[in-house]
């Protein structure tokens, strides 16, 4: 499926250089992989349903409005990247 492969080449290339070339806390850089690692996750999970790009969105929206009334910004710029990278990729 080109989504699935897309998005899992921008998750990879996250985790090969873009992580560490644009965050430079290594406490905001593990926060934002696990909250990027989970996307990837989630959406592994979503793609075998007949719903799933919704499914996604859905759920990326529940998890920012979250980190937000939390404050946890890291989380809250990871599901925005994970979000944009989505979206580039249903294009």
């Amino acid at each position: 499926m080109a989504t699935t492969a897309c998005f899992a080449k921008k998750v990879a290339l996250w985790f090969e250089r873009e992580g560490v070339e644009r965050v430079a806390d290594p406490v905001r850089l593990r926060q934002m992989n696990m909250a990027i690692a989970l996307a990837a996750s989630r959406w592994n999970e979503f793609v075998v349903e007949p719903d799933a790009e919704h499914r996604m969105n859905a759920w990326l929206d529940e998890v920012e409005r979250r980190a937000v009334v939390r404050g946890a910004e890291a989380r809250v710029e990871a599901i925005r990247l994970a979000r944009g990278w989505f979206s580039d990729c249903l294009d």
